[in-house]
């Protein structure tokens, strides 16, 4: 039995096997002193570096989000229609389970996961180990270029991470 807390107005969050308000969950993952959250400048900086280095280069989708499924960034270029938050919370179990096999295996990880399809692929790129870049694309790109534009977006994005939890 999960040990619980009394909490009112029935706001709670369950984490690390305990309840705990809401307002407690927020201040826990904003650090109490909201270091590390990204702020609106960074925001629309990652924004433009996934529409001019990914969507103006032929992906049809480019998300930015953390481990556990949750969005801090999402492009499109008006064709997918996809459920993103579907895909984002599928996404992060996906790289978490291949991450999973990867220690059964004696590997640190895999380099490269990609799931290709008959119309639509699937890349990932992991960055700083916190954040997930998963792009979709279709056969029309070649995966090789692909991996070269991830390659110099995810460059990016981790010195704006980077500079993020500096401040």
């Amino acid at each position: 039995m999960r040990p619980t807390k009394e909490l009112g107005f029935g706001l709670q969050v369950l984490t690390d096997m305990y309840w705990i308000t809401l307002k407690d969950y927020l201040k826990k993952i904003q650090g109490g002193d909201q270091k590390g959250m990204l702020s609106q400048e960074n925001l629309y900086r990652i924004e433009n570096i996934l529409e001019k280095d990914l969507i103006d280069k032929g992906v049809k989708c480019a998300l930015l989000i953390d481990m556990s499924g949750n969005i801090i960034a999402s492009l499109d270029s008006g064709k997918s229609g996809l459920d993103i938050y579907s895909l984002a919370a599928l996404a992060a179990g996906n790289y978490g389970a291949v991450g999973a096999m990867a220690n059964i295996v004696e590997e640190d990880e895999f380099s490269l996961l990609f799931h290709r399809g008959k119309k639509v692929n699937v890349h990932f790129a992991a960055i700083l180990n916190e954040y997930l870049l998963l792009d979709i694309f279709n056969n029309g790109l070649s995966l090789g270029f692909l991996r070269l534009i991830v390659a110099d977006a995810v460059e990016k994005i981790k010195h704006i991470l980077d500079s993020n939890t500096d401040e």
